[in-house]
């Protein structure tokens, strides 16, 4: 190696060459192998059965991780080619489904026949006289004795939502009603929601319903539930485990996607009507000649007595009947025009019905019929007849108990008592009443109350808060204080206030009168003193005179109020000294002086009337009768008249 020193390095690649060439091999056919994806497949193949025989017995792994795309592929490979599926399963379900509608046929007929052996012997008459004792039908007594089991209904149930999805029932069943089946079904969607809404739990579970039983069967996305009566053998378990698996296998798709459509699985009916089973106890009665003759005359004395009950009832109920239909037909605003009562159909009944006066129901409850079983047939118009009349007016007007009503000839006749408001009411409407076209109510004592006079009264001639106001047979009795005007109007028109015929004023107090009469003394005890010798007046009586004008105007007004006008008389008076023409001049100017004032201050001369009296006056004042400014002046004196 020293001498071939410049050719070291392909020396070199020349030994590792023969050294590794076994090796280099090797790993160019281990590359070939795993990237020639044929040749990695048959390697594959030639372990697979081995390793999943190897994992299987180790632990079930695998089987858990292949599970999921196995049952995926399974419904995949359903929902796109389903026919291919039914045709591998055919002969397995076929088969079952042949064996099971074989089963229930032949338990049918054994059924039937055991039911005609026992309607036709002393057995089955006893049955007869328990279920008449026991108020039960035949059917429910022999299934008492002899049923051993029965499904009677059969529900599919979405685990999900608890929405029953599809459901099939016996004969017998259909025969108890919807009430049964709608309260079971709330039953069974209740327990599937509280017991299988989640988890996938597998196994029966079991319920009573009364004398009823169900057995729940839960599949993985539905629960097959069946309804039973009686003792069921545990083999009947096995019958609905087969069903639920069947139809996961026919449906599992349609049930994992459910979306609250139910229509998709009616196709199921006769899997669940398969589970429709039942089980009689078998007959052991002796078939002799004898008995076979007891039973004929049994049949031929049941069949008579069974007609002639049938007759008497038939009998009993067409006259009872007729006489609903006649008393529905005097019911006030009802005509029946026909009725029709079969043996089998529901009765029916066609006529006339005034709306506003006859409810169908009410009616047909007056007359004896249920309205729920008969079918009426009604036309709206207007019933013109006295009771309907009549019956319409106490509608609209309610009369009271003291009045009595009646119509005649479209008149309507009141008579008895009734209280003025109502019949104020009725005189102003009855002829809105469709029917009358007229109102005698001449016999018709009409009752006041006192407290709806008074309260009239009030709105009529509002009286003031001084006035109290009452009653006494047919007198309105007044109180208080009033003025004239208002006394005036009271007594004027009173008599337009229902029920009042006079009125008593006498203990009113008149307002006008008292202040006429309260001026009239102020006025005429007022003095107005002048200057010695003079027409000029005083200071005394300028103050006296300044608060005239007032007083006088108050007279006046209250004068007006009670129709009077008055004339106010201005009286002069002279002392003693001087003669007695100087005297009249003097007086007869200073009265003029006055009647000039209150001239001034408005008042009319023509109510107006000066008069000199010429000698000194005559003052009231005692203690200035003698003074010699008390003689000379003016007084005054007010004149009333109508």
């Amino acid at each position: 190696m020293r001498g071939l020193a410049g050719n070291s390095k392909e020396a070199f690649e020349e030994l590792r060459r023969l050294i590794l060439s076994g090796e280099r091999e090797q790993l160019r056919d281990l590359c070939d192998r795993l990237s020639n994806k044929e040749r990695r497949s048959q390697d594959v193949a030639s372990i697979l059965p081995e390793a999943l025989k190897l994992s299987r017995e180790r632990s079930e792994e695998l089987m858990q991780a292949l599970r999921p795309a196995i049952e995926g592929s399974i419904k995949e490979s359903i929902e796109k080619e389903p026919d291919a599926f039914l045709e591998a399963l055919h002969p397995i379900i076929g088969s079952m489904v042949r064996r099971s509608i074989a089963e229930s046929l032949g338990n049918l007929m054994r059924s039937l026949n055991r039911t005609l052996e026992r309607n036709f012997s002393w057995r089955g008459l006893k049955w007869r006289i328990e279920a008449l004792r026991t108020r039960r039908s035949v059917d429910e007594v022999v299934m008492l004795h002899s049923l051993i089991y029965r499904v009677e209904q059969v529900f599919l149930i979405d685990r999900k939502t608890g929405m029953s999805l599809l459901r099939v029932r016996s004969d017998f069943a259909g025969r108890n009603g919807s009430a049964m089946a709608a309260g079971t079904l709330e039953v069974i969607q209740a327990l599937v929601r509280d017991s299988f809404a989640t988890g996938a739990g597998s196994g029966i579970e079991e319920y009573w319903l009364g004398e009823l039983q169900g057995w729940i069967v839960p599949g993985p996305y539905a629960c097959l539930v069946a309804v039973i009566r009686g003792d069921p053998p545990r083999e009947l378990a096995a019958t609905l485990e087969d069903t639920i698996e069947s139809i996961h296998i026919l449906k599992g798709s349609a049930l994992a996607n459910f979306k609250g459509d139910a229509a998709d699985f009616q196709s199921l009916r006769p899997d669940l009507e398969a589970c429709l089973l039942a089980q009689y106890a078998a007959s052991a009665a002796d078939r002799t000649g004898s008995g076979k003759n007891v039973r004929a005359w049994i049949v031929v004395i049941t069949v008579a007595a069974f007609l002639t009950a049938s007759a008497i009832v038939g009998l009993g109920n067409e006259l009872r009947w007729r006489r609903s239909v006649t008393l529905l037909n005097a019911q006030p605003g009802v005509a029946v025009t026909s009725d029709h009562r079969g043996w089998f159909s529901k009765p029916e009944i066609t006529g006339l019905r005034d709306p506003s006066l006859a409810d169908a129901t009410v009616v047909a409850r007056a007359a004896g019929i249920d309205s729920a079983r008969v079918q009426f047939h009604w036309k709206d118009f207007l019933a013109v007849d006295p009771a309907s009349i009549v019956q319409r007016f106490q509608k609209r007007f309610g009369p009271p108990a003291s009045a009595q009503v009646s119509s005649k000839d479209g008149v309507l006749v009141l008579a008895g008592s009734a209280p003025y408001d109502w019949l104020e009411r009725v005189r102003r409407e009855a002829k809105f009443v469709p029917g009358v076209s007229g109102l005698d109510d001449s016999a018709v004592t009409v009752v006041y109350d006192a407290a709806s006079i008074l309260q009239r009264f009030n709105e009529k001639f509002d009286p003031p808060n001084t006035v109290n106001a009452s009653v006494v047979q047919n007198t309105l009795v007044l109180s208080g204080e009033a003025s004239q005007q208002w006394l005036d109007r009271v007594r004027s028109d009173v008599s337009m206030v229902p029920a009042i015929k006079s009125v008593d004023t006498s203990k009113v107090a008149n307002l006008d009168e008292r202040t006429f009469q309260r001026s009239k003394s102020v006025i005429e005890k007022a003095f107005i003193y002048f200057l010695a010798n003079n027409d000029d007046i005083g200071s005394d009586g300028l103050i006296a005179l300044s608060r005239l004008p007032d007083e006088i105007r108050r007279c006046e007004v209250a004068a007006k109020h009670l129709g009077w006008n008055i004339t106010l008389e201005v009286l002069g008076y002279a002392d003693a000294a001087g003669d007695e023409a100087k005297n009249v001049d003097l007086s007869q100017r200073r009265a003029h002086k006055v009647g000039d004032f209150l001239s001034l201050c408005g008042f009319q001369w023509t109510a107006l009337k000066p008069i000199g009296m010429g000698g000194p006056a005559k003052p009231s004042r005692t203690e200035r009768a003698n003074s010699e400014p008390a003689q000379r002046g003016v007084t005054f004196k007010i004149i009333a008249g109508p």
